[in-house]
């Protein structure tokens, strides 16, 4: 029973080490670029690199701010993530519910193709989704940054998995109350699925704040860009002040880590809970 025991608490141990192992390996980088934006320029030059700087330099934040409009920038992120985090929530969680509770003509043909569209590389329709920009005249607008990015299909499918965990009695007990579609959808089911919403919402704050490749080719004046796009504007061609593209990079990334760190228990609840474990 001792020995049981021991090779239990050993166990444990092992298993602890290792975890606290893997977690130093993925926050070594996040140490590395604090330091690295806290180095003066001749810290940058050296043939052995160093973990940390050998004078804190804060200014290398306040140069951020005076090279770039980074206001700015921090403006339109917010703007365009919080415009893309309610209607990706609202339309997927809308499509979800009638993939899941309601009974209509070529539904699970229909939710197939929905599925296919997952398979689609975002690469393959950049150009189409651009040249009907063009012609609507929404190239350097918010529109333009906004709406082509308001449908998810994995969205669709996270929230349909957690709809049909719900039981039929609250359906069935709302219709004969005489509710319609739409209000079991929004009077009962959004409030039920609230942990699904917040991961869901909380991944689309993600990827959207992070979002490149479309920003990048939809605008072209300096104060219609994203943080992702104004961070690349500190890569020079001859040489790149590697400290303060840092500096930039943990500006634009702290809110993600606030944010991350009072909800990662309704992310991980919400995935688990949606049939995706």
């Amino acid at each position: 029973m001792k020995s049981h025991t021991f090779a239990h608490y050993l166990s444990r141990v092992a298993l602890h080490a290792i975890l606290i192992g893997l977690g130093v390996l993925f926050i070594l980088p996040f140490v590395w670029s604090l330091g690295t934006s806290l180095k003066p320029l001749r810290d940058l030059f050296e043939v052995t690199p160093s973990l940390f700087p050998s004078e804190a330099r804060w200014q290398n934040y306040r140069d951020v701010l005076d090279a770039v409009p980074f206001e700015r920038f921090y403006w339109n992120t917010i703007l365009v993530t919080l415009a893309r985090v309610v209607g990706q929530v609202f339309l997927a969680s809308l499509a979800a519910f009638a993939f899941a509770r309601l009974r209509f003509p070529g539904r699970d043909l229909l939710f197939f193709l929905l599925l296919s569209a997952l398979m689609v590389p975002e690469q393959v329709i950049i150009i189409p989704r651009y040249i009907l920009l063009r012609e609507l005249g929404w190239l350097d607008s918010y529109q333009g940054l906004i709406i082509p990015l308001l449908f998810s299909a994995f969205g669709t499918f996270l929230l349909r998995q957690f709809f049909m965990t719900i039981p039929n009695d609250y359906q069935e007990a709302a219709t004969l109350e005489g509710a319609n579609p739409f209000q079991i959808y929004w009077q009962i089911f959004l409030p039920l699925a609230r942990p699904a919403l917040a991961a869901f919402a909380f991944l689309v704050l993600q990827w959207s704040w992070n979002e490149f490749l479309w920003a990048l080719i939809v605008t072209n004046r300096t104060e219609m860009q994203v943080l992702s796009v104004g961070i690349a504007l500190f890569q020079g061609e001859q040489f790149t002040n590697t400290a303060v593209m840092l500096a930039a990079a943990n500006m634009a990334t702290l809110p993600i880590l606030v944010l991350f760190f009072f909800f990662q228990r309704q992310l991980i609840e919400g995935i688990s809970l949606s049939g995706l474990k």
